[in-house]
């Protein structure tokens, strides 16, 4: 999967997701931290609001999170059900008696 990433006078950050949510990974000279929140990535990056990197980092932030927000409520409209989602197989999952494939079995 690709990464996302900003990049600005002397600071560079990149992200993505894993199954625990977004992770950045900033970088500006000799230093760089992981972190996977927003507040630490500002803290890091230290560029204050009302200037132009400043701005844009923190709508390029906004932006993340706005991705973030429209996947889950894709992931939820997607209409699998709770149990579905608990345990990896619906009541679909299940072979009704007229399938030929009812009565076998799956040895590992």
């Amino acid at each position: 999967m690709k990464r996302d990433a900003f990049q600005a006078n002397g600071l560079r950050i990149e992200t993505s997701r894993d199954w625990n949510g977004r992770w950045f990974i900033c970088w500006k000279p000799n230093a760089s931290i992981h972190c996977r929140d927003r507040k630490a990535v500002l803290r890091f990056a230290a560029w204050p609001p009302k200037t132009p990197t400043g701005d844009a980092l923190r709508s390029w932030l906004t932006s993340m999170e706005q991705l973030d927000a429209d996947r889950e409520a894709s992931k939820a409209s997607d209409g699998l059900t709770a149990e579905h989602v608990a345990t990896g197989f619906g009541p679909e999952c299940h072979l009704d008696e007229s399938d030929p494939n009812h009565k076998t079995r799956t040895i590992i």
